[in-house]
């Protein structure tokens, strides 16, 4: 199997600030037919660019069992409640190692899946890039969730689960990101690797944190709506009214901002098909 690195680079906003959040109150009702699978937009489609690929020998320490997932019962207001919670429509416990893309890149970056774990290490320091191993599980109009567990990080070091990954065309995708201090962010992975921060950092208290804390993310997303999870906790919802696809695949990551190399750990991935809201 061929093995890739995509690496995303770091911008300034490129004026999406007019992007609204819809409000609570309405952003699950308002009409919408159901989007085709590709759109023309304002926001240009992202240019992943491969690299070198390499052998995987990453020897990072193994850190704390993921939390137990999404309870079952959510309330009538949740956009979670139309979905059937116990059984997931996709679910990995990583125990193939081939089911998502490994590679060992000398001063890059290194994800493996071994011992049912999917492992990363950042080797960069600082906010260069976004070093992530991506699967072919297809993602589009769902909820996703995954377990994502520190290193020895400090500050803004962080972890994100990454949505509408289009391979096909070389585009990115949107992330929640979660850094080790209790922030949380929403990103854009656009053209040439370019990053937008659709919602930049925001604490929360439903945020574990620290070195060996674990979280659960998760992103429901249904064409140009989305609503962000920490731990089975809502923390934001974000109308992108410039998006362009609701394709893809899914992808997860450990970014290191301050602290390297800095590895995490991510286990119990699972997804939630979203057929049509009215």
């Amino acid at each position: 199997m061929a093995r890739r690195r995509l690496p995303l680079a770091t911008v300034a906003s490129l004026g999406l600030a007019a992007l609204a959040c819809q409000s609570a109150a309405d952003f699950l009702r308002r009409p919408e037919a159901a989007a085709p699978e590709s759109t023309a937009a304002g926001t240009a489609e992202a240019t992943i660019v491969p690299g070198p690929t390499g052998e995987v020998t990453p020897t990072p320490r193994r850190l704390a069992l993921a939390p137990t997932p999404t309870p079952f019962l959510v309330g009538p207001d949740d956009p979670r409640a139309q979905l059937d919670l116990a059984h997931p429509d996709r679910n990995d416990a990583f125990d193939n190692p081939d089911a998502w893309f490994d590679y060992d890149t000398a001063g890059r970056a290194a994800y493996a899946v071994q011992d049912g774990h999917l492992i990363g290490t950042d080797y960069e320091p600082e906010e260069i890039y976004t070093w992530w191993s991506y699967t072919d599980t297809a993602s589009g109009n769902l909820y996703a969730e995954i377990s994502a567990t520190n290193g020895d990080c400090i500050g803004r070091d962080s972890v994100g689960l990454a949505i509408r990954v289009d391979r096909a065309t070389a585009a990115g995708g949107y992330s929640l990101e979660v850094s080790c201090d209790g922030a949380w962010r929403f990103r854009l992975h656009q053209i040439g690797g370019d990053q937008v921060e659709l919602v930049d950092w925001t604490p929360s208290e439903a945020i574990v944190q620290g070195a060996g804390a674990t979280n659960r993310l998760g992103i429901w997303a249904y064409q140009a709506r989305f609503v962000l999870f920490i731990n089975s906790v809502e923390v934001g919802r974000f109308w992108d009214t410039a998006y362009h696809h609701s394709y893809g695949t899914f992808a997860a990551y450990v970014r290191a901002s301050q602290t390297f190399d800095l590895t995490a750990t991510f286990d119990d991935f699972a997804s939630w098909n979203i057929n049509f809201i009215p």
